[in-house]
């Protein structure tokens, strides 16, 4: 898991108020303001100020709106932090700490008409396809590699209230479909913005919206999993909902991967926010078993449950007092990757949460798709044990093992390989790759060092191969102490039968400052086409790289303000967590995010070629 410390790291702003809880107006405004910034001083500074690296900035907070706040603390990843306060304390610190104008609702322009499908997704799934390459052929791009330095913003769509934006959409010749921060998803028109239809999650969608098609080969369903470990399925059509299902089975459960669909069933990662209540010096850490469950695409029925660690047990006690429960964690946050042929769905851990460490965290696993029992497992990385409270003094919750928390966050690659044959790749935040032989128990087949590492990679959220060649991003940005060797961050290309480097593109700090601004990292998932491979950094810099050398063949700046069709104010960021998407002629990304002091940002970006 990420090393989030997130005061927000997801909840929903729609719907949400503060306004029945009447707040005593006894002390007057300024009493008040004192008591909520002492309230602040004494239970949030500490990682808001910059003390923890993946929590917002106070900067942050304050762009964010009272409701969403308090759903955070009462409901959301910091309601074990939120249950120390009593209700009148932590609706006095939302609105002291937060913006009212953020969560003002922005009226909806509705296209004309009904939402109808004329063919296939053009982009679908996280991966662009069921083995997770995120490569896509010119003509589901709609793109050649003469159109790329001729491409323009088209429009802008702005997230209201939001400070991050991270799902990345689903796109047919129609519609894009993404979700958001407040939880809402919506399905915009291709050429205008206009939303077709919206719908209501009730909590942050951040994975990518997941098509299914008919017996006509036209869209039909819409699957997505939000922050309260719920997935949805909706009428592609009509946004009406089908069915959703929890698939919560600890407190702290959530979904942060996307869904992957084979045969009539979905294949749903499961992770947490335990990593968060760790932090808490009482909590009894740790619980949570990491693992998959698949379900029945028509109903949502539970047909099966795997989980990482067997059923965790005391093993001692912390310097404090409470518990030590082990093994815990090992949760999965990247989409499985499915292999139809061999009949096996492949996933990649992160690190467990409390010591002793168990043989799946930080592993390649394979399972059965039809019954989800372990075929085959690859550790790269044993005895990772981490938690948040690692990143404080005294840190009683902190496993014995302390790290290095370097987790597969990127899924594997199955890759058909040019000259034949097959290799399952991986990318881990170690910042190594690794081929491994499906057709042997995922044998090491090579092992390659591409970067330093880091708590956000090394590779973190993905990597990209049309066969020949393996594109990988590296972020490296600083403050791991298991680094090794000097920080490479740009893209990087090899032979993904061998792992031999074919070339590689360091991208050099824009600025002197250690500050996201000035970040040239790679951390979102690479995406490429025919001739070009497309990423966007960690300064909000969007780029299309050849794919033959590295050259830059076209960029813009997204860390700036944009006018939007939907008229929300709003800006680009940071580029992190969700990769460029390349669909029937568009180029679409998602800019803005406000984890680990990172740029914040709420708009979605849809560029299309000069003069179409």
């Amino acid at each position: 898991m990420i090393r989030t410390l997130a005061f927000l790291s997801a909840f929903a702003l729609a719907g949400c108020s503060v306004v029945d809880d009447a707040v005593p107006l006894a002390q007057g405004e300024s009493g008040q303001s004192a008591h909520a910034e002492a309230l602040y001083a004494e239970n949030c500074a500490v990682c808001h100020d910059g003390g923890v690296a993946g929590a917002p900035t106070r900067e942050a907070l304050a762009a964010l709106s009272p409701a969403a706040i308090i759903e955070a603390l009462d409901t959301g990843v910091m309601r074990e932090q939120g249950a120390s306060l009593d209700r009148i304390d932590r609706i006095l610190l939302s609105q002291h700490v937060g913006n009212e104008a953020a969560g003002a609702d922005v009226a909806i322009e509705y296209c004309e008409g009904d939402l109808t499908f004329a063919g296939a997704p053009k982009w679908n799934r996280w991966g662009a396809n069921a083995r997770n390459t995120r490569f896509q052929s010119n003509s589901d791009a709609g793109l050649d590699l003469v159109d790329i330095p001729k491409m323009e913003l088209a429009w802008a769509f702005g997230f209201p209230g939001a400070q991050r934006a991270r799902s990345q959409p689903a796109v047919t010749e129609e519609a894009i479909f993404t979700g958001s921060q407040s939880g809402r998803v919506y399905a915009l028109d291709t050429e205008t913005g206009c939303a077709w239809w919206t719908y209501e999650a009730g909590a942050e969608v951040r994975n990518a919206p997941l098509l299914s098609t008919g017996s006509d080969g036209n869209p039909d369903t819409l699957y997505f999993g939000d922050f309260d470990a719920i997935v949805h399925a909706v009428d592609a059509r009509t946004g009406e909902r089908r069915w959703s299902q929890s698939i919560q089975d600890h407190p702290d459960g959530t979904i942060t991967g996307s869904l992957a669909l084979h045969d009539g069933t979905l294949f749903v990662p499961m992770s947490s926010t335990e990593i968060v209540s760790a932090y808490l010096d009482d909590y009894a850490c740790c619980t949570f078993r990491g693992g998959v469950i698949a379900l029945d695409a028509q109903n949502g029925a539970t047909q099966w449950r795997w989980h990482t660690v067997d059923v965790p047990r005391k093993v001692g006690e912390s310097s404090v007092g409470t518990d030590v429960i082990a093994p815990s964690g090992a949760p999965v946050w990247s989409t499985p990757t499915i292999d139809a042929e061999r009949g096996l769905l492949y996933v990649g851990t992160g690190e467990n949460y409390s010591s002793p460490a168990n043989d799946l965290s930080d592993a390649i696993v394979a399972l059965d798709l039809t019954t989800g029992q372990r075929r085959w497992a690859f550790q790269s990385t044993p005895n990772d044990a981490w938690n948040a409270a690692c990143g404080r003094d005294p840190k009683p919750n902190c496993p014995s093992q302390d790290g290095p928390d370097f987790d597969f966050g990127a899924p594997p690659m199955l890759v058909d390989l040019a000259g034949g044959g097959q290799i399952l790749l991986a990318g881990q935040k170690s910042g190594e790759i690794f081929g491994l032989d499906p057709d042997n128990s995922g044998k090491l087949l090579w092992r390659r060092r591409v970067g330093m590492g880091g708590f956000n990679g090394g590779i973190h959220w993905g990597m990209a191969s049309d066969g020949a060649t393996l594109w990988v991003g590296i972020a490296d940005t600083p403050g791991n102490k298991f680094a090794k060797g000097p920080p490479r961050p740009g893209i990087h290309a090899f032979n993904p039968r061998t792992g031999a480097p074919l070339w590689s593109r360091i991208e050099e700090p824009t600025c002197d400052e250690v500050a996201y601004k000035c970040m040239t990292a790679l951390s979102a998932p690479l995406s490429a086409i025919p001739g070009a491979v497309f990423a966007g950094a960690h300064n909000g810099r969007l780029l299309a790289y050849s794919s033959e050398d590295g050259s830059v063949l076209w960029s813009d700046e997204t860390n700036r303000e944009f006018e939007t069709v939907n008229g929300v104010q709003a800006k680009g960021g940071t580029i992190d967590s969700s990769g460029v998407v390349i669909a029937g002629g568009l180029v679409i990304v998602n800019s803005g995010y406000d984890k680990f002091g990172e740029i914040p940002g709420n708009v979605l970006l849809v560029y299309r070629r000069r003069g179409s």
